[in-house]
């Protein structure tokens, strides 16, 4: 009963802790204690509705920034910006002596950088990145609530503000690794490709020549792990609808929970296999573009696990580029390279208006002849049989898997 609860409404906790915890501690010698309890569900609805707002905004921002701009070092700028209304709202609730601006300043370091943590895990597989941004943002609260009550945990707050400079600095370097790089090495695409189309291809074959690549090794991901806890703890229900996964929402489901960054409807993995073979072939890349097929080291450690063994089969002082768009799915396999450490990234600001998810909703001339077919071919319910001999049974019939 207990654990049902929590899966959905443990954002609202987040959110409703967020103001309400500096409000209980400080309004008492404001107002009074009995005045305090009387407001105290309007500042809890208060809370419910603005701050799961608020982080919807950070993250809808953060994302423009990234799609227009490739880069990560904005959108990190931009997030500690965010982080100043919470700090300025605390102290003002604490009704403290005016604090001077260096003391402000490291709070509001301190919140970016625990929400700086927050999204670095959400990168890691560990949540996602709306729940994580609450909770970070419901840690800051805490935080600043007991500094301004007990001053020696400034100390901490410190910490959280050096880590902040810390990502800062990573990114940065990220962004000049992106500008500045060897004209040779290896290179890695990872994404869903659900399914590949035009700018996958072109994105391989622009940085195969810009730069000097020897090889490239690609890997679509298999269930995203997001989906797949989600599935375990009854989140998420799913259909099969001709070789896709169609997932909805359950009753548990936490209604502050970004789902489906990427969307709802993912082609199975082995298909997703199969589609970029043929793309590669299409594109006459093969002598370049090698598939890799690793769906238990993924599962297990995720691209980072897949990035440590490419980098084992890389001669001594190779250089590795990682290639990523600039969207949702992109930016988040380029947090992946820098945290990975030491791979020259290779941006491409997405300005076309080619996506997966318009093929999957029925687009055609998005991609390359021989996936054209057999989306032709699923569409009117048939079977395709792919250059590697790999049959698609096509079932017009949905089936709910358990």
């Amino acid at each position: 009963m207990f654990k049902t609860f929590w899966i959905k409404h443990r954002s609202r906790l987040y959110a409703g802790l967020t103001l309400s915890t500096p409000y209980l501690f400080f309004a008492p010698k404001l107002i009074g204690v009995a005045f305090t309890l009387l407001a105290y569900p309007l500042v809890m609805f208060i809370s419910l509705q603005i701050i799961p707002r608020y982080i919807k905004g950070i993250l809808d921002v953060e994302d423009v920034v990234n799609l227009k701009l490739g880069f990560l070092t904005p959108a990190r700028v931009l997030r500690l910006i965010w982080h100043i209304p919470l700090v300025l709202l605390i102290q003002a609730i604490a009704t403290s002596s005016a604090a001077n601006g260096v003391f402000i300043l490291i709070l509001i370091m301190a919140s970016s950088g625990l929400h700086s943590l927050a999204t670095a895990a959400a990168y890691r597989g560990w949540g996602d990145r709306a729940g994580n941004s609450l909770l970070a943002f419901c840690s800051a609260s805490i935080l600043i609530t007991l500094i301004l009550i007990k001053p020696v945990a400034l100390l901490l707050a410190i910490g959280l503000a050096v880590q902040w400079i810390f990502t800062l600095v990573e990114s940065i370097c990220s962004d000049f690794r992106s500008m500045f790089y060897p004209k040779h090495g290896v290179g890695v695409f990872f994404g869903s490709f659900n399914p590949v189309h035009k700018t996958h291809v072109k994105i391989l074959q622009q940085a195969i020549q810009q730069r000097g690549l020897r090889k490239v090794y690609i890997h679509p991901t298999t269930v995203p792990k997001l989906h797949r806890v989600a599935l375990e703890k009854g989140e998420l229900s799913m259909v099969e609808e001709a070789g896709m996964r169609v997932y909805s929402t359950t009753k548990l489901a936490d209604p502050h929970k970004h789902y489906f960054p990427t969307g709802r409807k993912f082609y199975e993995y082995e298909l997703r296999q199969q589609l970029l073979q043929a793309a590669i072939f299409d594109a006459g890349l093969q002598d370049k573009v090698e598939v890799l097929n690793l769906p238990h080291i993924y599962d297990h450690g995720g691209f980072f696990a897949l990035l440590d063994i490419v980098k084992e089969a890389l001669a001594p002082g190779e250089p590795l580029h990682g290639m990523h768009g600039s969207d949702v799915g992109g930016i988040w396999v380029r947090n992946i390279f820098e945290l990975s450490g030491d791979i020259y990234p290779y941006p491409v600001v997405r300005s076309d208006c080619i996506s997966a998810t318009a093929i999957r909703e029925g687009a055609v001339g998005y991609t390359t002849p021989t996936i054209e077919a057999f989306l032709e071919a699923t569409r009117a319910g048939k079977d395709f049989v792919f250059p590697t001999g790999y049959r698609f049974k096509n079932s017009t019939m949905d089936r709910r898997l358990e």
